[in-house]
């Protein structure tokens, strides 16, 4: 089911699944998502917390739009996914928390639901590769700081930026990339 108009992207490098989808009533909560997560990486950066404020107010203002598209365009599986979604990307990230006995933030574990119910939106592969290729990239950042010997073994990275980079380019590019990590047949 195509949703909004049916028109050329001026993003041309967005996969057209994620422009049909994106353009319409889901837009104003993924405006949100982004201002939201800038806001999120460059605190995090600076300061190694993820302000809780912050991530409410993105889910309480960006999320109802994301439940308006569905409800309007008849796809209320959305609501399923979108839930399926939150709930598992704070299961895991909860177990994670639990397990690292202090080095990985709550703050993580707070952002990722919101990031689950975006990715859940488009679909629950989507939840899976957003997720991965946010540890992706943190490793790849890491090793490369070693690399450099900018950092060791026990440096501390924020990890919100990473989270947040990893769900953005699943959301934008994602129908290849979650056909390439798990193997969707096209």
């Amino acid at each position: 089911m195509a949703y909004g108009p049916q028109r050329e992207s001026s993003l041309p490098w967005v996969a057209v699944h994620e422009r049909d989808l994106w353009w319409g009533w889901a837009s104003p909560g993924l405006m949100v998502l982004v201002a939201a997560l800038v806001v999120l990486s460059v605190i995090d950066v600076r300061t190694h917390r993820l302000p809780r404020r912050i991530i409410y107010a993105a889910a309480v203002t960006g999320v109802p739009w994301l439940v308006v598209s569905a409800v309007v365009h008849g796809r209320s599986d959305r609501l399923g996914t979108m839930t399926l979604g939150a709930v598992g990307a704070l299961a895991v990230f909860g177990v994670i928390y639990a397990a690292s006995r202090g080095a990985f933030g709550d703050g993580d574990v707070r952002l990722a639901p919101l990031l689950g119910a975006y990715l859940g939106f488009v679909d629950v592969p989507h939840v899976v590769v957003g997720l991965f290729l946010g540890f992706a990239l943190a490793a790849v950042a890491g090793l490369g700081l070693m690399a450099l010997g900018r950092a060791g073994r026990r440096t501390a990275l924020p990890f919100g930026p990473f989270m947040a980079a990893g769900a953005l380019i699943t959301l934008t590019v994602g129908e290849p990339l979650v056909r390439v990590v798990v193997h969707l047949p096209s």
